[in-house]
């Protein structure tokens, strides 16, 4: 679903995700040196937890601007898993 461009496609895709958290991997994974200006890429999860919904959004970077993001939302639930030490 295009959503614009700019600063009006951002503001739209914030708007439309409704997000009250969100969550992204470490970069402690990654091998050698980053150069802030190279293309480059991270996925960010937005959750509305209150309607149980997530967007996973792939953001992309050149010369440390974003220059596109593009993702899907689909439904989550979340729950407690029991104790590894309970018996």
């Amino acid at each position: 679903m295009p959503l614009g461009e700019g600063v009006s496609g951002a503001k739209a895709m914030a708007q439309r995700m409704n997000a009250d958290q969100y969550r992204y991997l470490g970069w402690d994974h990654m091998v050698g040196p980053a150069n802030g200006c190279d293309k480059g890429e991270v996925d960010i999860d937005f959750n509305d937890s209150a309607n149980g919904i997530i967007s996973k959004v792939t953001f992309t970077f050149e010369n440390g601007r974003v220059v596109r993001a593009q993702g899907w939302q689909r439904s989550f639930q979340t729950g407690s898993l029991p104790s590894p030490n309970v018996r």
